[in-house]
């Protein structure tokens, strides 16, 4: 067995080589369709919400067509490795590979499912943003709260407290308590995830049951968004919910 435990994923964008490298090789462009990120020093730091934040280096760069970023790992262990690989195709399209090497601990099967369904919702992101806001500048919001709870009961009362149990396709109005509506159509949607795409962006729902935490990733493009102040009342509202 590779003891490095790789996985892939690719998708094809409807955007030019150029266009998707800019997404996945600069701190603006993975905060686009990914969790924020900040050039911090010769590293890159992504925010996972809830005071949660990775640091991360470029371990290998080829401009337009690879880079390779190192995420921290346990003591002793090789670097838990994410690769991304861009190549154009004819009519204008572009293929983006991913592939994340190194997955340790007696859990590494739960671990590698949990990121394999993160990715998914990920490059969805990606392909939604070249599909419906293209060329738009991005405001991210993540909050994340962290429960001894089960996983199932968590995103009962997720579900319960946004107001709606929609399905794949459906138009909605969510009513978070202490909160604006929220009005979109639902584009994403699984056991323990609700995506809705909005007039001006993303909001997706999650629960984690492997890490012990519920969590959402809002993101909003070309429009004027206090991210300090949302971010701070939506972690109050998971907060919320995760103490009862």
């Amino acid at each position: 067995m590779d003891e490095r435990r790789r996985l892939a994923k690719e998708i094809e964008l409807a955007a030019t080589p150029d266009q998707v490298w800019q997404a996945i090789s600069t701190p603006q462009g993975m905060s686009i369709w990914f969790v924020p990120h900040e050039l911090t020093g010769e590293q890159i730091e992504a925010d996972f919400g809830g005071g949660n934040t990775q640091a991360g280096q470029v371990l290998e760069w080829e401009p337009g067509k690879r880079v390779v970023y190192a995420a921290p790992s346990p003591d002793g262990e090789p670097p838990m490795t994410i690769e991304f690989l861009v190549e154009g195709r004819q009519g204008g399209t572009t293929v983006l590979r991913l592939v994340q090497s190194g997955f340790f601990g007696d859990d590494w099967e739960a671990e590698y499912d949990g990121f394999g369904k993160g990715w998914t919702m990920f490059l969805h992101n990606l392909a939604e943003y070249f599909r419906h806001f293209p060329g738009l500048p991005v405001t991210g919001v993540v909050a994340t709260g962290f429960t001894e709870l089960p996983g199932e009961t968590v995103w009962a009362t997720m579900i319960a407290r946004l107001g709606a149990d929609p399905a794949l396709g459906e138009q909605v109005h969510l009513t978070p308590e202490g909160l604006e509506p929220i009005d979109g159509v639902v584009d994403l949607r699984d056991k323990s995830l609700l995506g809705i795409r909005t007039e001006h962006g993303f909001y997706r729902f999650m629960a984690d049951d492997l890490h012990h935490m519920v969590s959402t990733t809002q993101y909003f493009y070309g429009v004027t968004v206090d991210r300090e102040s949302r971010t701070a009342a939506w972690q109050s509202w998971l907060n919320h919910l995760v103490e009862e």
